[in-house]
């Protein structure tokens, strides 16, 4: 095995020493260690040298981090791995934007971000896979897990903990194709929102989700300084490809707006959380608003597979459906390839019926 020396002990029996070369030493990422007996030598020998040859490839690298550190100082310390900033633009975006989300879930009454390495277990991680999946959807709780088993998988390399907790959690491999909202189930959700102050903002996030078919992340980011009501526009930058998008402000959402204004312009944020530990105004996450969605969601007795991700898809479907051009609607959606809405196409007899209508009236 590399590195590694064979010694006769003068008392008898044999040693295997590991020695790592200098680079990897000084860096702090392993160190001299000698095994006595055989049987642990080639378990963690191998190990070892996976960690030096990870360590040139730029995978991991050296830092004070360990079993006492929490998932947000680990992900810092993955972020300046050589093989994370080699990543191709899109994923390195991609991989940041699910990684703040994943800190962002609160399980347990905390942040995910907070929890010690050491003690995200299969239990844990049981939670959290739930809550992505009630919160977003079953998709992005999968793209999430992925991600996260990443980010274990490099624990694992540093040798802070001995195996993927994720990996053992059983998840679910798709969702219903067709899950869309009705305009009377958003008017449902609405009138029950509006009427109770507690509410009010998951709401608004709602509607606003709808009217504009953006994804609920993008919403609760959205800021006064993006809304322009003497223009009756609306500026969003979209959080998963970085497109901006120019969205129109039409009634009764304008008045909406301003009476939100009104109430809440002494902070940033058009839909804010207030949180309760000290008061401070911040965007909703996906964890912190998924309580209250579904409160509002029982309340109003709404079937409970409806979530507040399938807004965007049901706004699509209805532009597509009512022929809308594809161009105009990948203006809407931030899509930069038509192909990109063939997913939300649906296939059926009325969609087909409307589409030779179209032809066979030029």
């Amino acid at each position: 095995m590399k590195y590694t020396s064979k010694i006769e002990r003068k008392s008898g029996g044999t040693s295997w020493v590991f020695k790592p070369p200098q680079d990897a030493a000084t860096s702090g990422i392993v160190k001299t260690q000698t095994f006595r007996d055989g049987r642990t030598a080639r378990v963690e020998i191998p190990k070892l040298i996976d960690k030096v040859d990870a360590y040139r490839r730029g995978e991991i690298v050296a830092g004070n981090i360990g079993k006492m550190s929490n998932l947000s100082q680990i992900i810092g310390h993955y972020f300046k791995t050589k093989h994370f900033n080699s990543l191709s633009q899109n994923t390195y975006k991609n991989y940041t934007s699910n990684l703040a989300c994943i800190c962002r879930t609160q399980i347990y009454g905390k942040e995910l971000g907070t929890f010690r390495v050491s003690h995200l277990t299969v239990p844990v991680c049981t939670k959290m896979y739930d809550t992505w999946e009630d919160d977003v959807s079953t998709n992005n709780a999968n793209e999430y897990a992925r991600v996260f088993s990443m980010i274990m998988n490099y624990c694992v390399a540093l040798g802070i903990v001995n195996d993927n907790p994720m990996k053992h959690v059983s998840k679910r491999t798709h969702e219903p194709a067709s899950v869309v909202w009705t305009d009377a189930e958003v008017e449902k959700f609405c009138d029950v929102a509006f009427s109770d102050f507690k509410f009010r903002n998951i709401g608004l996030a709602v509607l606003m989700a709808y009217e504009w078919g953006q994804r609920p992340t993008d919403i609760y980011n959205l800021k006064w300084e993006n809304v322009e009501f003497d223009k009756d526009m609306v500026k969003i930058r979209q959080s998963k490809r970085g497109a901006r998008v120019e969205l129109p402000l039409e009634e009764p959402l304008t008045s909406m707006l301003k009476q939100q204004q009104n109430d809440w312009d002494f902070q940033q944020y058009v839909a804010p959380q207030q949180r309760s530990p000290d008061g401070v105004y911040r965007a909703y996450t996906t964890a912190a608003s998924g309580p209250l969605f579904r409160e509002v969601k029982a309340l109003a007795g709404l079937p409970d597979h409806l979530k507040v991700g399938h807004l965007r898809k049901t706004t699509i479907n209805q532009l597509i459906e009512s022929g809308v051009d594809h161009l105009a609607i990948m203006s809407v959606t931030g899509h930069k390839n038509v192909s990109s809405l063939n997913a939300y196409v649906k296939h059926n007899l009325e969609t087909a019926k409307s589409a030779l209508s179209r032809r066979n009236k030029k």
